[in-house]
């Protein structure tokens, strides 16, 4: 009963967007309150069926800073299941699929390239404005989201080029993420491909309602392992010689 109410309602929902012909800055305003402003679409054109934009993020200042091209197209096909599904083209690259229906949305097949710094914009934590350099290469094969937030999914990342406004002149070398999601818990798996002036090996897992649980080691230089130590007191890192070990 539950399902079938909100399956009605979604597609009474649809009949007046597609009647209205809702414009593409209606998206912008969306992703503002879901992000709590750290995120925004910048010089929106068209409407929520066909459209172009830039994803940019938000200092407290509400300074916009493009990261990246978004044009998206409606398939109607997807209508006919009270769903609505459209080809995301990420700054030209291949398209990737976004489908969103009563019980939330999927995101399939979508490759990113951003800076490091916008993909930290969400984390709250100082060690998250660092000023971190280089570039994040992000692929999402399947993640799957209902709307109260709980989603399943796998993302994939790669650091290259690694730098930190701390140590100007050092280079960090190459990282590979990989996030695991479920309902109950989010596993990132963190490996050094290249590591130069840093060197992070380990994991992470964070669940609701627990603390995380953190397993690390850090190697590199000596100074920007110093700064780290103090950014990361909290978590109760250990020095041995050139390493940092972060374990509970």
């Amino acid at each position: 009963m539950r399902t079938a109410a909100s399956a009605a309602l979604f597609s009474a929902a649809l009949g007046v967007l597609l009647i209205t012909g809702a414009p593409a800055a209606l998206l912008d305003a969306a992703l503002d309150r879901a992000s709590a402003g750290r995120f925004r679409l910048a010089l929106t054109e068209g409407t929520l069926w066909n459209g172009q934009g830039r994803l940019a993020t938000a200092d407290s200042s509400d300074t916009l800073s493009p990261v990246t091209r978004l044009r998206w197209q409606l398939e109607p096909a997807a209508l006919f299941g009270a769903r609505l599904r459209w080809v995301l083209e990420i700054d030209g690259g291949a398209p990737a699929t976004l489908e969103l229906g009563p019980g939330g949305f999927a995101l399939l097949r979508a490759k990113a390239q951003l800076p490091p710094a916008a993909a930290l914009s969400a984390v709250p934590h100082a060690v998250a404005r660092a000023g971190w350099r280089g570039l994040l290469e992000l692929y999402i094969p399947t993640l799957t989201c209902r709307w109260n937030g709980n989603c399943t999914g796998t993302v994939h990342a790669e650091w290259r080029a690694g730098g930190v406004d701390i140590l100007p002149a050092q280079a960090l070398g190459d990282h590979r993420i990989v996030a695991q999601l479920n309902e109950s818990a989010t596993r990132i798996e963190i490996s050094a491909v290249r590591g130069l002036a840093l060197a992070v090996n380990g994991e992470l897992e964070l669940a609701t309602g627990r603390r995380p649980r953190v397993d690390l080691e850090i190697g590199g230089d000596a100074q920007l392992l110093g700064r780290l130590q103090g950014m990361l007191a909290e978590l109760g890192p250990t020095r041995i010689g050139e390493r940092l070990k972060i374990r509970f």
